[in-house]
């Protein structure tokens, strides 16, 4: 019985912590893999999201610098003033 004892103890206090901490360590590893995944996939978002904006902001680039644009926003700006003088 005393020999059962002691390889039971030896278990106990150096394979079972051993077996536990390379558990533990492989669980966080597939964690962080996890996370690593879960960020590119944010990162594309976020790039994709970006390419969407510099397109819009393109097109309004283009309407801003329109001449049509421009002359619209003159006639505006004197009616305006014509306005002003009128009252």
């Amino acid at each position: 019985m005393e020999g059962t004892n002691f390889v039971l103890a030896i278990l106990f206090l150096f394979v079972l912590p051993i077996v536990l901490v390379g558990v533990i360590s492989s669980h966080r590893r597939e964690m962080k893999k996890l996370q690593l995944k879960l960020g590119d996939s944010e990162a594309s978002k976020t790039q994709a999201e970006l390419a969407n904006v510099k397109s819009r902001l393109e097109v309004l680039e283009a309407i801003v610098t329109d001449k049509k644009y421009q002359l619209n926003s003159e006639f505006e700006a004197m009616g305006n003033s014509n306005g002003d003088l009128r009252q």
